[in-house]
């Protein structure tokens, strides 16, 4: 294994470290600080901007993850042969990739601003869709975690089955 090799591996574990532990720091105690405020309007604005700086970090880190990841790919399977010969643990690596990657843009780009302009409206103005988009939106926060935990555990399955 050459020092090229081992620093591209070093960025790419960094990467996913950065984007699953700044998940699980959103989840298990940015959220919960929030419910415990004594001003909830202030604390909400307070997780909006924490959450705006946290995404702009990690959207730049999915780039370095995904050009690493496809580098470091290339030493797990041959590109020559067909995907379903690919091995299923690398196969499912990617889809949680993929799935984490449409699900985190959903909840960034559609959820995340919907949300954001529902919480200023009275609870009664709010349409039944749009109380179910409220409460609905905090369930894709914790799938995206949840995927990003199942495609750590994906790639620690991968490396230690090919190593």
């Amino acid at each position: 294994m050459n020092l090229s090799h081992i620093i591209l591996v070093w960025i790419h574990l960094v990467g996913a470290a950065f984007w699953v532990g700044g998940m699980l720091f959103l989840s298990l105690v940015a959220v919960p600080l929030l419910k415990q405020a004594s001003d909830p309007l202030s604390a909400q604005r307070g997780f909006v901007n924490l959450a705006r700086r946290f995404r702009t970090l990690v959207w730049g880190t999915l780039f370095i993850l995904v050009v690493t990841g496809s580098v470091l790919l290339g030493n797990v399977i041959n590109f020559r042969v067909p995907l379903a010969s690919w091995p299923p643990v690398v196969l499912t690596k990617l889809i949680l990739v993929f799935l984490l990657v449409v699900v985190s843009l959903t909840h960034d780009r559609i959820i995340g601003p919907k949300v954001r302009i529902l919480k200023s409206k009275v609870l009664s103005e709010l349409s039944v869709g749009e109380g179910l988009l409220l409460r609905f939106s905090p369930l894709l926060g914790r799938l995206t975690l949840m995927l990003g935990l199942g495609v750590f555990l994906a790639a620690v399955i991968m490396v230690r089955s090919s190593g």
